[in-house]
């Protein structure tokens, strides 16, 4: 929707912390009216002028979170998540063989012959 400003992306700084507790622990703690109204103004500024998200909803405040930083991190060249897909490759493990190990196992006990 529009060029965003040294400003906005402050704002999407500050409240990363949200979407990051989402999306490790499936949990976003609940923020404040000044926080709901951060998100909202960034929202209808980027993801859509129009909105359904209720501050007293649960889950409307989570979707809100869920759909403004997907679209952060899909159009912000410079989010840490492609920070990190940028670094180096972990080297291959190569899977190391064991020795088989024999254990003894008795025989089974057998029906007794009449």
């Amino acid at each position: 929707m529009g060029v965003m400003n040294q400003k906005d992306k402050e704002l999407f700084d500050k409240h990363l912390d949200l979407y990051e507790s989402y999306k490790k622990h499936q949990f976003i703690r609940n923020y404040s009216k000044d926080v709901y109204a951060d998100l909202i103004y960034l929202y209808t500024t980027y993801v859509n002028e129009k909105h359904n998200f209720s501050h007293w909803c649960s889950s409307c405040r989570t979707e809100l979170v869920m759909h403004l930083y997907n679209w952060y991190s899909a159009n912000v060249p410079t989010t840490w998540y492609q920070e990190v897909a940028k670094q180096e490759p972990e080297p291959e493990v190569v899977p190391v063989e064991e020795p088989k190990v024999e254990v003894f196992e008795p025989p089974k006990r057998r029906r007794k012959k009449q």
